[in-house]
């Protein structure tokens, strides 16, 4: 299973989901799954304005730094510039869960080292498989231990 998280807080937050999407089916990427669209605060403290996140199964025959040099150009595509961590941005896409394999160097660390904390990111995986375990933890355990507002912002894109 290869679980990608997209986000956007930069208007059109709904666009650019939309353009993201459209653009990982023109690299060969075939979504299988597709959440909700959920609403959230920014996380982390740097951006200053609401998300728009979900999250996504895809199929395909890449390797994990090929996926993730698609994503990376998609990103580029889109507008994306890295001024800051965890800053504004027109569109993010995360490595969330590739095949049940483990990555963890400069480039790319998979799971997410942050999975287990963003309800923005267990929210959509909980409302597409239930709950499942990723990285030996319960979404399901991680969700609840989280105080922090969350709610759909569109059920369908």
């Amino acid at each position: 299973m290869i679980i990608l998280a997209l986000g956007t807080n930069i208007e059109p937050r709904e666009q650019y989901l939309k353009d993201a999407l459209k653009k990982l089916e023109e690299n060969n990427l075939k979504i299988k799954l597709k959440s909700s669209i959920y609403e959230t605060p920014a996380w982390g403290g740097v951006a200053n304005q609401n998300f728009l996140n979900m999250c996504i199964e895809v199929d395909c025959n890449l390797k994990a730094y090929e996926l993730l040099d698609i994503i990376q150009e998609i990103e580029l595509d889109l507008g994306r510039v890295r001024l800051k961590h965890w800053g504004n941005r027109t569109i993010d896409i995360d490595i969330i869960e590739y095949k049940g394999q483990k990555f963890n160097d400069e480039r790319l660390t998979v799971p997410h080292k942050y999975l287990h904390d963003r309800n923005f990111v267990l929210q959509p995986i909980y409302e597409l498989y239930g709950d499942v375990k990723i990285d030996g933890k319960s979404i399901k355990k991680s969700l609840e231990n989280i105080d922090a507002p969350i709610e759909v912002y569109l059920e369908k894109i």
